[in-house]
């Protein structure tokens, strides 16, 4: 048998070749003499010869992993080449308003070269808004607005938020019933739609973009201060506010004749019109002195970069293209500058006016704003009804007490039924040695209290008022025992305040507390959780400096009024400017 033919032989990979050649006369055909000590030293020296020619064992390691390494890359290149994605990552997350959604994934298929692979979401500004500030941002983000930037919480988040460039366009006009009788076919601005012309419906700012930037227009060139009958229509306009312009459009559905007139886009009502053309059409009103449009800025996370950055960037510009342009506009949007537009109704697109939106600090404040009128308020009026309220005011034929008795019948009558309200009057000695007295206890506007409501209860009280003036202005005692009171019952779903009426400063014949000691315990009792805010409403021999400090000390405001139409604008200054703790 041969060495190659013996059990358990196998040729060595690392051999030469001259190991696998025929074996030597010693290992195959032995004679008698050689015998096991010949054979012996035989494979001692082939070993010998084998271990001098086999490789290093870290060379053999090192050529182990590359060929593992090349394997694996083909493999890789493989896949890539096969999905198309794993050589750019995952696909680029773009967040888009609903109604830009479905185009512009359209929009974003034509976009051409490498890791383009875009992953288009629906969602409202307001959600992602909420999604960016707690850590949840996509790569890139399409609102319906610019003005959406102001919700994120810049100080906490990576990065700066920016306006981007804008893709399309679509202005907020007056969608109106073609068959109601009383729908308006044109319409002049919309600080007159908004603030005192006829029936309206709206959608809430807080969620709904057309009807914010509506309001926004309404208020463009307004003084910040709102008089008694905006006040009145506005805070009547944020109670009823629709959940959204989706409700508002089903509201329609249900009954085209009994629809009032709401701000939405263009392209909404162009949308609508076109999937329900079983109902008579929504028309479009523009405003004939301008409008405010939403814009779909293409916003760039400012943490994206590389290929992904680059893709996103290079999309950005190919929307501008002529064909994507003609998908948008078959969507009923306009373009960036507001040409084009959608025929609505047989009417063609009006020219836009657009109007000079306010800049970021504005529109934060109209937002607080309209929250401050939606938010049920929790409050107690404190009135001075000292013997100086009989004294004659500014307006002739007029007492001090007339005026404010004016101005409590209107401000009771223009208080939402959800609100909860009390009334305490002050002077010197009311009851038991106090300066204050309780005569009608904080409860909902729309509680039961005798035959009639609580509402009711306190509009009497008013008007028979003139039997508790007397006495002195014991100011600060009751400011301090008022705000006691309301702090130990206060309530977290309710804008907590405090106002005061008075037509003098301090003037207690039994003492009491100094300015210094009040605005020190007023500091000293201050909860963040429980913030209870003073609001003063002077006139006469009021202190104006004195006034001002117990409200800034509450974070309050105070005004000084002597006219009836001086009381009356600052109490609804007053109700708006509640603050919102």
């Amino acid at each position: 048998m041969s060495a190659e033919d013996r059990p358990g032989r196998r040729r060595d990979l690392w051999d030469d070749d001259t190991t696998s050649a025929a074996p030597t006369p010693a290992t195959s055909g032995r004679s008698s003499q050689d015998g096991p000590v010949a054979e012996a030293t035989t494979r001692r020296g082939l070993h010998r010869a084998r271990r001098g020619r086999r490789l290093p064992w870290w060379i053999v390691l090192v050529a182990l992993v590359l060929v593992a390494l090349l394997c694996l890359g083909g493999a890789w290149a493989f896949l890539g080449d096969d999905e198309g994605t794993a050589a750019c990552g995952d696909p680029i997350a773009v967040s888009a308003a609903p109604e830009m959604a479905a185009p512009l994934e359209d929009a974003l298929d034509k976009v051409t070269g490498e890791c383009t692979d875009f992953r288009v979401t629906a969602a409202s500004a307001a959600t992602v808004a909420t999604n960016i500030n707690e850590g949840m941002a996509p790569d890139v983000w399409v609102p319906d607005s610019s003005t959406w930037v102001d919700a994120i919480d810049q100080d906490n988040t990576p990065g700066q938020w920016l306006e981007g460039q804008s893709i399309a366009s679509s202005p907020i006009v007056l969608a109106a019933g073609s068959q109601s009788e009383d729908a308006p076919t044109e319409a002049s601005t919309w600080t007159r739609i908004i603030n005192d012309e006829g029936d309206l419906q709206m959608a809430n700012p807080d969620v709904d973009t057309a009807s914010r930037l509506a309001f926004h227009a309404s208020r463009i060139g307004q003084p910040a201060r709102i008089g008694l009958q905006t006040g009145e229509r506005l805070i009547f306009l944020s109670r009823f506010a629709a959940p959204s312009v989706n409700k508002l459009l089903e509201d329609y559905e249900s009954d085209p004749k009994a629809n009032k007139p709401f701000p939405t886009a263009e392209q909404e009502i162009a949308s609508f019109n076109e999937e329900h053309d079983d109902l008579p059409p929504l028309r479009a009103v523009m405003p004939e002195q301008g409008t405010l449009s939403l814009d779909y800025p293409w916003i760039t996370n400012p943490e994206l970069t590389g290929e992904s950055l680059d893709a996103a960037d290079r999309a950005r510009t190919e929307l501008g293209s002529i064909d994507v342009r003609t998908s948008l506009t078959a969507a009923g949007f306009r373009d960036a500058s507001g040409r084009g537009g959608p025929t609505i109704a047989g009417q063609e697109a009006a020219e836009v006016e657009e109007l000079e939106a306010p800049d970021r600090t504005e529109r934060i404040a109209l937002v607080e704003q309209w929250d401050i009128m939606r938010t049920d308020m929790r409050m107690l009026a404190v009135i001075d009804v000292s013997g100086s309220m009989e004294w004659s005011s500014p307006t002739p034929g007029r007492t001090r007490w007339d005026v404010t008795k004016g101005a409590l019948t209107q401000g009771t009558g223009l208080l939402p039924a959800g609100s909860e309200v009390g009334a305490w009057v002050f002077s010197s000695d009311r009851k038991d040695g106090q300066d204050y007295e309780q005569v009608a206890p904080v409860e909902p506007m729309n509680s039961e209290h005798g035959d009639g409501t609580h509402r009711d209860h306190l509009t009497q009280l008013v008007k028979d008022g003139d039997t508790w003036l007397g006495g002195d202005t014991a100011l600060y005692d009751t400011i301090w025992a008022a705000h006691q009171s309301m702090v130990e019952d206060y309530d977290p779903e309710y804008v907590n305040s405090i106002v005061v009426f008075t037509d003098g400063e301090n003037d207690d014949p039994n003492g009491g507390l100094s300015l210094k000691q009040l605005l020190d315990k007023l500091d000293d009792s201050y909860d963040a959780q429980r913030p209870v805010r003073i609001i003063t409403i002077g006139m006469g021999e009021a202190d104006p400096s004195a006034l001002q400090k117990i409200a800034d000390e509450t974070g309050g405001t105070s005004y000084i009024a002597e006219t009836p139409d001086d009381i009356e604008r600052v109490f609804v200054e007053a109700l708006l400017a509640r603050g919102s703790g």
